[in-house]
């Protein structure tokens, strides 16, 4: 479900549900996320942002933010007991197709190098391009392609 400075309430709840690990996994360095997520749920033009939500809890939030090169920068956060059951792959997916309606034509993500499962959720986006950085992957993910 598309987000919106309404659900900033839920969103933060759901950063304070989420392990210290899984905050560092999303924003690869120890934070609470809790000001990112706010300027992120605020409205800004060049962002699309999307929560799932359980009942009336938020469980996770993804975003493609997009730069001034029209590229997408992709972030995603599941909260911990939802982990591993697709909903960040049902986010990506929309995400993607919202990006691509948008006339965007690739999508970066920086994914740390245990987290290699996402790569292969990338892969059955679009073809990568992937470099290595300091035990981080640097993904572009070309939108162009079928």
């Amino acid at each position: 479900m598309p987000a919106s400075a309404t659900d900033i309430a839920a969103a933060l709840a759901m950063l304070s549900r989420c392990s210290r690990q899984s905050l560092y996994h999303r924003f690869h360095g120890y934070t609470d996320g809790v000001a990112y997520t706010r300027s992120l749920l605020s409205e800004v033009p060049n962002e699309e942002n999307l929560l799932a939500w359980r009942h009336s809890n938020c469980i996770a939030m993804a975003s493609i933010a997009r730069d001034e090169g029209g590229a997408g920068h992709l972030g995603v956060l599941v909260e911990d007991g939802w982990q591993r059951q697709g909903i960040g792959t049902r986010l990506i997916r929309a995400l993607i197709g919202a990006a691509r309606s948008r006339g965007v034509t690739q999508v970066h993500a920086d994914i740390l190098g245990e987290d290699q499962f996402l790569l292969r959720t990338l892969r059955r986006v679009g073809p990568l391009r992937v470099a290595i950085e300091l035990g981080t992957f640097s993904v572009d993910v070309d939108l162009t392609a079928a």
